[in-house]
């Protein structure tokens, strides 16, 4: 297994890569209490460098992993017939904690990462103590419950990487510019990423060769299988059984909605809450508060009655 310092700015972070799944996965590591494991997924365009503010106060009481997803930053970019469908992903995600020795980690993940969590929540009920989902509803409703001027506001990306062969032409050549659109709708996150240098890696890795295409496979691999899959198991009554945390913005996608009844129609323990004045970017925009009620979540999962210990097998 190669391993070797990638953003050196990020203190505290042990980097490495595993073939798992037939993709190599990039991750990082922090923290030793094996004990208690949490796995960090990433969203949309960006890498598990989202985590960077909030992985010194979770790694001080667990071991955290956080992969890059495939088709996202120094993770394998598969074309040909290779699956982005979220089963596939969140095998990739079992098949790394497998691998690593973790047993029944606390799942976090935001925007696609959270996407991924979810589908491992359904498709391995007995290997997690928890999942928390941030900032995210489930797809299925995105696309059959809301209006098209409510998905113009906040889901427009969702229909136009549907659009065959268009995207990529229009997007490439222009990636600063359509990762601007995408930052700016939270205030101030641009200048905040370009201060602290994460633009300048997120940026080269959606330029990065495959990146564009993986990403658009991503989202049109949610409208063709995964949503299909999530309305099957809705009319079937299949939900998450394991304990589901949420925490959006107050003025993120989610805004105004019901979303832990939302929630509660597909998974049997649903809470949550809205983070005040935040937007779509949470773990970046108000990361304190974010580290506190996600090891508060952990907290709960990981003493409870059936929680078992992990053991981490050596790399």
């Amino acid at each position: 297994m190669e391993s070797r310092d990638v953003h050196p700015s990020v203190p505290g972070v042990a980097h490495a890569w595993v073939e798992v799944n037939d993709v190599r996965l990039h991750y990082v590591r922090a923290g030793t209490n094996t004990d208690a494991p949490l796995v960090l997924l990433h969203g949309f365009p960006q890498s598990w460098l989202m985590w960077r503010y909030v992985l010194p106060a979770l790694a001080a009481q667990h071991l955290v992993i956080a992969p890059d997803l495939r088709g996202y930053g120094a993770s394998g970019k598969p074309g040909g017939t290779a699956r982005y469908d979220k089963g596939t992903m969140a095998a990739d995600v079992a098949a790394l904690i497998r691998h690593l020795g973790l047993r029944r980690p606390v799942l976090i993940g935001h925007d696609r990462g959270a996407r991924v969590a979810r589908r491992y929540a359904l498709d391995f009920p007995d290997d997690l103590a928890g999942v928390a989902l941030l900032d995210i509803l489930p797809a299925e409703y995105v696309y059959d419950r809301l209006s098209a001027a409510e998905v113009a506001r906040s889901y427009w990306h969702w229909v136009f990487h549907l659009v065959p062969d268009l995207p990529e032409r229009l997007i490439a050549g222009n990636e600063e510019a359509y990762l601007a659109a995408l930052f700016g709708r939270a205030p101030g996150m641009i200048e905040r990423l370009r201060a602290d240098g994460a633009w300048e890696v997120y940026s080269q890795a959606f330029r990065a060769e495959g990146a564009l295409a993986a990403m658009l496979r991503d989202y049109r691999a949610t409208y063709g299988d995964d949503v299909p899959r999530y309305r099957a198991e809705r009319a079937a009554g299949v939900k998450v059984r394991a304990p589901v945390y949420l925490l959006w913005g107050e003025r993120g996608n989610l805004a105004g909605r019901p979303v832990v009844e939302i929630w509660r129609e597909v998974a049997h323990d649903v809470s949550g809450r809205e983070l005040r004045d935040c937007g779509h970017y949470v773990a970046e925009e108000q990361p304190e508060a974010v580290a506190a009620e996600l090891l508060r979540f952990a907290a709960a999962c990981l003493t409870a009655p059936d929680a078992e210990p992990s053991r981490e097998a050596p790399e």
